[in-house]
């Protein structure tokens, strides 16, 4: 059985293309761990996991309810406008808050940067989930601070 001259040709290519190859990857295996460490690290810190901050300051509402209920929030200096009313927001984690109203525990919810959540933790009937408006139609309200109940 006769081979054929060029694909012995081409093996021996092969061959070379392959060896080539591993002198390549060879010297990047002993630098794999800094590599991956320093890949790693630069998504993490990279990717926001890490970030500090909260929100801006804005107004969200509630689609679903016609015409649409909005409120205010500035998680900066932890208060809510809601329903004309200023709240205190009580920060028990980055994006968790609490607040009362008339008696009821809420917590407020920053689900994603442009939708919270609002939960009466006193009754399981509301839960409701609050779409940022955008800042060309939000407007700052002037909230009063007469709480319905001090606390």
């Amino acid at each position: 059985m006769k081979t054929n001259p060029s694909i012995i040709r081409i093996l021996a290519n092969k061959g070379k293309t392959i060896k080539s190859f591993k002198s390549i990857v060879q010297p990047l295996n002993e630098k794999r761990v800094p590599f991956l460490f320093v890949t790693i690290s630069f998504g993490m810190f990279g990717c926001g996991l890490f970030y500090k901050g909260v929100p801006k300051p804005g107004e969200f509402c509630y689609v679903l309810a016609k015409p649409p209920e909005c409120l205010y929030v500035d998680f900066e200096n932890k208060k809510l406008v809601w329903e004309g009313v200023e709240y205190p927001l009580d920060e028990k984690l980055r994006m968790d808050y609490f607040f009362h109203k008339n008696e009821d525990l809420f917590e407020l919810t920053v689900a994603t940067v442009n939708r919270v959540e609002i939960k009466n933790l006193s009754t399981s009937n509301f839960n409701q989930f609050y779409m940022r408006k955008k800042d060309k139609f939000a407007e700052i309200p002037k909230g009063s601070s007469k709480d319905e109940t001090k606390h």
